[in-house]
């Protein structure tokens, strides 16, 4: 019982702090800074026909932080964070991304299972009209989500598993969009966790909206993606890890495309 305790304090203090349905915990405070590189020649057009690019590149500095106002109240800030990018011989762009903040709450326990609720609020802090608006730094809408969670851990505690699903509200008759995430992580040693994750975004509707301009950054209308791959975390001490991610895309449209690797410090407290 003793080592079921301890990996789902663990679990809510590492990466399920950032998704699932796993609590933060009334005045604790989990934090991260994350570093994410993009390098590509293939971009997916609206229409989903792989397009050859000249070579684009993808910066990113982000920032999440959660802290625990109630037992069952988690105040999140799910980005803050600045990107630069660049098409070869054509333009390059900098600048903050759009801010996106929020609350989650425990819906309830049932056996070994939980469940959650996220709502999301994203505000145009960034710049749509960078790069000519292709390397755009934000989409120009207000944005925002509501994600349902459940997951639950294995009775040795080494094994677990979550899911969500929710719904992407857009601005500036750009189109809403079905979300999904799932995750599958197992302790592989007392301070290494390995994952395999997939995400996505669907729009409800096939017709483009008054945003429908083709761009790489995948902030544009219709953006449509799946991405898989592992992750890798490996505890420093009981306050600090690191974090090891890859990931690539498929069912993809209006964005570049290509293996995005991600480096993230995190603490916990």
């Amino acid at each position: 019982m003793k080592r079921v305790l301890v990996t789902l304090a663990l679990l809510a203090s590492v990466e399920r702090a950032e998704a699932g349905p796993w609590p933060t915990g009334k005045g604790h405070a989990y934090g991260n800074v994350a570093y994410e590189f993009l390098e590509t020649t293939e971009l997916a057009t609206p229409e989903g026909v792989t397009e050859t690019i000249p070579e684009y590149r993808l910066h990113q500095i982000g920032i999440y932080g959660a802290y625990g106002l109630t037992e069952d109240l988690t105040a999140v800030l799910d980005r803050l964070g600045f990107r630069e990018s660049s098409i070869a011989e054509f333009e390059s762009a900098s600048g903050i991304e759009d801010l996106r903040a929020g609350l989650q709450v425990q819906l309830g326990k049932k056996g070994p299972w939980l469940f959650a609720a996220r709502g999301i609020v994203q505000a145009p802090t960034g710049d749509e009209t960078k790069g000519l608006g292709i390397l755009p730094t934000g989409s120009g809408a207000w944005e925002g989500d509501l994600r349902f969670s459940f997951g639950r851990s294995s009775a040795r505690g080494r094994l677990y598993g979550y899911g969500e699903a929710g719904y992407q509200l857009r601005g500036k008759a750009l189109r809403d969009a079905f979300l999904y995430e799932g995750q599958l992580g197992f302790w592989i040693s007392s301070r290494a966790l390995l994952m395999g994750n997939v995400r996505g975004v669907q729009p409800f509707r096939g017709e483009p909206g008054e945003g429908g301009l083709q761009s790489v950054s995948g902030l544009g209308d219709g953006v449509t993606y799946t991405v898989v791959g592992p992750s890798l975390i490996y505890e420093l001490s009981d306050e600090w890890g690191v974090q090891v991610e890859a990931e690539d895309a498929f069912n993809a449209k209006n964005l570049a495309t290509g293996l995005k690797l991600r480096v993230k410090l995190y603490w916990k407290l």
